[in-house]
């Protein structure tokens, strides 16, 4: 419920705040300068948050965790110096459908017309907002009072439609002018053509009903448009196994009966492949059809029904305008006549005894992980073996899984346990990083002990780039080792823990448990070319594209 009435009349910046709030945003990531610093005294003013990182790229991958669980997040910067070095997190948004609003300050309109050049420009004017383009879906610039309001009710409904982040360009003498409230909008819902949808369902259970050994796949777009209960409700009524693909992994409980685990094609766990590519009929849902989640996939079309949120496919046969929750839900429905009732053989996750003075080696630090992460934690992977280490980890209940999935970025993980523990406070962090992406973005760890927040970050030093190593070494793939336990002493908070042996993991897990207070920072030392099983098939197989 909006807190103006229609045809009153309030600021623009005011307007804003209250269709952020509306839309779910209770904090803002972000740092200022001088063409938002009216913007962020009116924030402050206001019941939502401003949480300010140490980086632009640090606020930006926080929102985007944030987004990723509370449902939609915001962004807001100052203008290029501030914009442009987001570009790669909201990029990254993008690509992974996060709902991501970004809101970025520029200069007066009042100034346009100066023959001075204004600092912190680029080409000109619009140069910041072309470049948005690129990686939002929607973008206004609120230069006019008359439609300002318009403008950011429409750059908002955007942004939750979608899943994609959007861009709010807001010069600096518009936060306090006056904009009419509009009326409320009477949004259609958009139902699926009842006609194409039957036709729809009918080749869908056609296909079904003469496979002998169905399965299904779910991808990221589950959780994205909140659809775990109905994809809860297709597993049961079919009773068919169901894998997920890395980028959606842990979209609902891992522990349920039908889960067998993480499909990556050929990149995977061998049992999943063979599952997947030996069925008669995939059910692929909500998956985004990338080379990490399903670029290796050997799938015959012919017996493949492809459904996310922009297109329906079954077999060759492309649908419009099916609604994915409609078509996940009356599917539902009709697969009960079709009920299998299907053993899943899982392997049971192995009993680790550690052997003290063994050296710690990313394979067994998986498999202690696995019986270490408390339920209700958010696991946050960065890329490299921190992520593909991470595949065959069984996220406990009401926990949930975060990692670049798809596009990769190194840097993630420290500023997402940020977005992700200030979106779900009761959540603690299990953040797992390799020290390259570490030391990109470590500053941020300054702005998680100022909140007071708790994860329990896992740094895999293996002194350089190891996937990189694989795939062609150097000494390019080498970074200058650093007392990553040591950092404490700088931001004067959190405790710091080294690790060399299995016997070290054993001491520290337990005492980073008891510390409930602040960050715990564990440097675990390995052999700079060790790897996971899983990192070894893919670095096999891109090095032949190298």
């Amino acid at each position: 419920m909006s807190k103006f009435s229609p045809g009153s009349t309030t600021t623009i910046g005011n307007y804003l705040l209250a269709k952020l709030k509306e839309a779910g945003v209770n904090h803002i990531f972000g740092i200022p300068g001088d063409y938002v610093i009216n913007f962020f005294s009116e924030i402050e003013k206001s019941d939502i948050e401003t949480i300010v990182p140490c980086t632009e790229q640090g606020a930006a991958f926080a929102a985007d965790a944030y987004s990723r669980l509370n449902g939609i997040g915001a962004l807001c910067v100052t203008y290029c110096v501030g914009g442009l070095n987001t570009i790669n997190a909201v990029a990254g948004a993008y690509a992974e459908k996060a709902p991501l609003i970004v809101i970025s300050g520029a200069p007066g309109l009042c100034e346009y017309d100066s023959d001075y050049l204004l600092h912190h420009s680029v080409r000109d004017h619009d140069s910041q907002l072309n470049i948005f383009k690129e990686v939002t879906v929607s973008q206004t610039r609120l230069s006019d009072p008359h439609n300002a309001a318009f403008e950011i009710d429409r750059v908002i409904k955007d942004c939750i439609e979608s899943k994609r982040p959007v861009y709010i360009e807001l010069p600096r003498d518009m936060v306090h002018e006056n904009c009419l409230v509009p009326q409320p909008r009477h949004e259609v819902k958009c139902a699926s053509n009842l006609a194409v949808l039957e036709e729809a369902l009918a080749e869908s259970i056609e296909l079904i009903q003469a496979a002998g050994n169905p399965v299904i796949i779910g991808g990221v777009e589950i959780r994205r448009y909140g659809l775990e209960q109905e994809f809860t409700g297709l597993l049961e009524k079919s009773g068919y196994p169901y894998v997920t693909t890395i980028l959606g992994k842990s979209i609902i409980d891992e522990s349920h009966p039908q889960f067998a685990g993480v499909y990556m094609g050929k990149l995977g766990d061998e049992n999943v492949q063979e599952l997947i590519e030996n069925c008669d009929c995939t059910v692929i849902l909500g998956a985004l059809m990338t080379d990490t989640n399903l670029g290796t996939a050997q799938l015959d079309i012919s017996k493949t029904i492809y459904a996310t949120a922009d297109q329906l496919c079954i077999k060759h046969h492309y649908y419009k305008g099916i609604n994915l929750k409609e078509y996940i839900t009356k599917l539902s429905d009709l697969l009960t006549d079709y009920k299998k009732d299907v053993n899943i053989s899982r392997p049971e996750v192995e009993n680790y005894t550690p052997q003290n003075n063994a050296p710690i080696t990313i394979t067994r630090f998986f498999d202690r992980l696995n019986r270490f992460i408390p339920e209700g934690s958010t696991v946050i992977c960065d890329v490299g073996d921190s992520l593909f280490g991470s595949i065959d980890l069984e996220i406990p209940k009401d926990s949930c899984y975060l990692g670049p999935a798809y596009y990769t970025s190194m840097g993630y993980a420290v500023p997402a346990a940020l977005g992700a523990q200030v979106a779900r406070p009761e959540a603690r962090p299990i953040v797992i990083v390799g020290d390259g992406a570490f030391q990109m973005i470590c500053q941020e760890l300054s702005t998680i002990a100022a909140q007071g927040l708790n994860p329990i970050i896992f740094v895999l030093n293996n002194k350089g780039y190891t996937t990189q190593r694989y795939l062609k070494d150097g000494s390019y793939n080498d970074i200058n080792n650093w007392d990553y336990h040591r950092l404490i002493e700088v931001f004067g908070a959190g405790k710091g823990f080294e690790v060399n042996t299995e016997g070290d993991f054993e001491e520290t897990l337990a005492l980073v448990m008891d510390n409930k207070d602040s960050f715990s920072l564990i440097n675990l030392n390995f052999d700079r070319y060790d790897r996971s099983k899983t990192l070894d098939r893919l670095t096999s197989h891109f090095k032949r594209k190298v």
